[in-house]
This record gives structure tokens, C-alpha cells and sequence, in this order.
């Protein structure tokens, strides 16, 4: 049995129809079982049209997907009238995933054959945060990660702030990430695990190591910034008390490659899709190994 992963696909209308083409062409090319999708979709209220579409295209298989930030994104009234983000998935997603026979993992595990698929969004705990980052000569502290933006008049901003549903603080998100995450684990039986996030829960996954972040006798670049917003750390040290139970993690968020590798005892993979570029890889359970599909 093997499964096909894929992460970030972010369907647009302008780039949507040659995004779902490529899945198509992984499907048509591998014939997996199954096909898990690790986030960032469509906005909130896009949700029934893109999983609609996403079912349309691939009306046989066996689908699971978990949300991503952008999933979450929402006009300034809906987002008045959803103060969590279990709302949102309650509101927007779950009538979609229902409607389309998809399962969303951010509320149940995904069975196919012998292996269950664990999932959820997972959020940023502002662990990655490079330390003694500053701007202009003063210090990057919390406020600043909090607000979205290093310095007031800084061109650069984090817009999940002013897209997803708020205002809680981001550790308390990732808190409730690993929490929910981490109870779908511990309900699982003796099945082999694949745990599936959007954002990574590791360093190693970032797909960004910290040299190319802050640059050795050089001024920070502005989007070392967002280095706070690329993961959970939590969520990491959570998966590693529990590595025993896992086969794998994947995840995506960061439009950078990391892996496969073994990382903490477990195959890691960061898919590593890019706007209108999207990657796979695919999970062999005969030989349990990971491997990054070619382009087609």
C-alpha cells in the first residue's frame, strides 16, 4: 500500500485548474491508495468549492486533508462572527469535507488499510523565533511577534492577524494544536502512524536553517522575522514523547524542503509546495520508506 502526500496548494482560481492537473498526473502516474493533503487549501469560504473541486478531480481515492492558516482566512464580518478556530472548521469545513466524502483530520483519524493518518493544523508557538533578532538597533521581542510586525512603520507584516479569527494569544493556539493532536494519537491502537501537520514541529523541517536566516556579519534580513511564525516547537516536543507510536511526520507551511530523513527516530518530511508549484511524496508501507516525487 502506499500513500501520497502533498501539502500548500493554495488553489486560486488563476492557478487552480494546472494545480489539480499535476495531482491528477501523481495519481494517474503512481496510483497510490490514498492521498493526504497537509494544508493551506483555500480560504475559509472557499472551502465547498475547492474540496468540491479537489473531489471532482479525483473522484476514487480515498482523501484526508488537515487545514493550514491560510484555511482559516476570513473577511472582516465572518471573522467578527468566529471568535476560534474551531468555529471556522465547524462552520466552513466540516459541511465540505461531509459533502465530498473527504476526511478532515483536524476531527478524526484517517484509516486506510492497516495505517492510520493523524492530523491537524498545529499553529506557531513562536519557538523558531531566532534569538537577539533586532531592527534599527532595537530588540524583536514578544509584543512585536504578537502584533505581526517588527517595528510600527515596517513594511513587513504577518497577515494571519488580520485574517484569522483572534485574539488569542499565538502560544495559546498551539497549546490547544498540541492538545488535540496529541488526544488523536493516544486513541489510536497498535495501527501504524503517520502524524500529518501543516506547520513543522521540528528545526529540521523548516527547510530554513538559521545561517541563511541571519547571515554572519551581515544585518538580519526582515524575513528572519517570520522565522517565529514557521512552526510549534511544542508540538515537537510533544512528538517525541510519543515517537514509539510513529512512523513519520509530514508537514508543509514553510514552501522550503527539508527531508525525508530520519529525524528523532521517525522518517520527517517537509513537502516543500510553492504557489502554483506544487510537490509530493509518497509512503511505501511494504518497504516503509518516504520518497519525494520526480516532476511530471
Amino acid at each position: 500500500m502506499r500513500i501520497l502526500f502533498t501539502a500548500d496548494l493554495h488553489l486560486l482560481r488563476a492557478t487552480r485548474e494546472g494545480i489539480l492537473k499535476k495531482v491528477r498526473d501523481w495519481i494517474s502516474l503512481l496510483r497510490p491508495d490514498g492521498l493526504v493533503i497537509a494544508g493551506d487549501i483555500a480560504s475559509a469560504s472557499q472551502a465547498s468549492d475547492a474540496l468540491r473541486e479537489i473531489r471532482r478531480s479525483i473522484p476514487d481515492q480515498p482523501i484526508a486533508v488537515c487545514l493550514g492558516n491560510h484555511d482559516f482566512w476570513l473577511h472582516e464580518d465572518a471573522r467578527n462572527e468566529c471568535r476560534g478556530l474551531s468555529t471556522v472548521i465547524d462552520r466552513y469545513w466540516v459541511p465540505a469535507a461531509e459533502a465530498t466524502g473527504i476526511t478532515l483530520l483536524d476531527r478524526k483519524n484517517f484509516q486506510i488499510g492497516t495505517l492510520t493518518i493523524v492530523g491537524g493544523y498545529g499553529h506557531y508557538d513562536l519557538g523558531f523565533a531566532l534569538p537577539g533578532l533586532a531592527y534599527r538597533g532595537l530588540a524583536v521581542n514578544e509584543e512585536d511577534y504578537v502584533r505581526g510586525y517588527p517595528y510600527p512603520d515596517s513594511p513587513l507584516r504577518w497577515r494571519d492577524f488580520e485574517l484569522m479569527p483572534g485574539p488569542l494569544h499565538p502560544r495559546t493556539v498551539a497549546f490547544e494544536q498540541v492538545q488535540s493532536v496529541t488526544a488523536r494519537i493516544r486513541a489510536v491502537g497498535d495501527s501504524p502512524l503517520i502524524v500529518v501537520l501543516h506547520t513543522p514541529p521540528f528545526e529540521e523541517l523548516l527547510g530554513i536553517p538559521v545561517s541563511a536566516s541571519l547571515p554572519e556579519g551581515s544585518p538580519p534580513s526582515q524575513y528572519a522575522f517570520f522565522r517565529a511564525y514557521l512552526g510549534n516547537r511544542a508540538m515537537g516536543d510533544a512528538l517525541r514523547n510519543l515517537k514509539e507510536k510513529l512512523l513519520a511526520v509530514v508537514c508543509g507551511h514553510t514552501h522550503r524542503a527539508a527531508g525525508p530523513a530520519r529525524v528523532h527516530d521517525m522518517i520527517g518530511i517537509n513537502i516543500g509546495s510553492d504557489y502554483g508549484h506544487p510537490e509530493a511524496a509518497v509512503y511505501s508501507c511494504k518497504t516503509m520508506t518516504m520518497e519525494r516525487v520526480p516532476n511530471v
